[in-house]
């Protein structure tokens, strides 16, 4: 997965700026997620009401004639595309967090380079080879030692966090074979315009009235997922994959700082090692040159 997108002319420092800014907005929005369903807000309410006020951030953009013509002579079909992954993915992810600690969900989240590979094998007929396989197995075993599932099994929340994985693999291929006529901006105003539709139709009628701190909280969730797909569509498109990946895994040390200044979770050594396997897995599968044919299949 060293290669670009091919698609848009490379900025690596443009890209590997968003990433390390999207570092720190992700976990953010996790200890936001996690705080509101402290409060008992439910997990649809919380996606509902970030979905309506992202597209309302965006909306004043329009005045701009450049970004109309973009949104004009968009590919909506390419966007539709990514805007189903980008939904469902952070559904899975919102839903986990709620019992879920914050390193838990990220860390797992970083199986997502393994799943491309294995998907692009099952799928498009990719070879594997042996230190592809060997990865996958070593970031299996991380995934096990960090849910260490008893006899009863998995819980639901882990599975609908491994599914995000999955599909946030879709997501990220998505973005980087969008066609250059569609701008970032359009990228990101299609992804919340659908979002904003899909979950009006699915959570409006649930929606009640917030008190002041769910407000606020739900202003950080709208500000901050704006910065995430802005920062994922910068970086995916103009950044190689494997700078992206790289950086991708300074996000693990947020996510246990956060989680243990604010929500008192602390990873024990099993989880340490755990973490340590996946992020090596995913090293290894995004230095695999076979790792780049799924996107350009998709």
């Amino acid at each position: 997965m060293s290669g670009y997108s091919g698609v848009l002319e490379p900025r690596p420092m443009v890209g590997a700026v968003a990433m390390l800014v999207n570092t720190i907005l992700i976990p953010i929005m996790g200890a936001s997620v996690k705080t509101l369903a402290e409060m008992g807000v439910g997990t649809l309410e919380m996606l509902t009401w970030r979905a309506e006020l992202v597209l309302l951030l965006l909306l004043p953009f329009l005045l701009k004639a450049e970004h109309r013509a973009a949104v004009r002579t968009a590919d909506i079909k390419a966007h539709a595309v990514h805007a189903a992954f980008a939904i469902a993915t952070m559904a899975c992810f919102y839903f986990a967090l709620r019992t879920l600690p914050l390193a838990t969900v990220t860390s797992i989240n970083f199986t997502t380079p393994i799943f491309a590979l294995l998907l692009a094998h099952l799928l498009f007929g990719e070879r594997v080879s042996l230190s592809g396989w060997l990865a996958m197995g070593a970031g299996f075993l991380g995934t096990v030692l960090i849910l260490r599932p008893d006899a009863s099994g998995i819980g639901l929340d882990v599975l609908v966090v491994l599914v995000g994985s999955i599909l946030a693999a879709g997501m990220n291929l998505a973005v980087r074979r969008m066609p250059a006529r569609s701008s970032n901006f359009a990228v990101v105003f299609y992804l919340s315009l659908f979002g904003a539709i899909f979950y009006a139709l699915v959570g409006g009628a649930s929606l009640t009235v917030p008190t002041p701190t769910e407000f606020g909280l739900f202003l950080v969730l709208g500000f901050v997922a704006l910065g995430v797909h802005t920062c994922v569509t910068y970086s995916y498109r103009f950044a190689s994959s494997m700078m992206i990946g790289a950086l991708d895994y300074l996000r693990i040390i947020w996510a246990i700082l956060i989680g243990y200044l604010f929500f008192f979770e602390q990873p024990d050594l099993l989880d340490l090692a755990g973490i340590g396997l996946i992020i090596v897995s995913g090293w290894v599968v995004m230095r695999s040159p076979k790792a780049s044919a799924p996107q350009n299949a998709a």
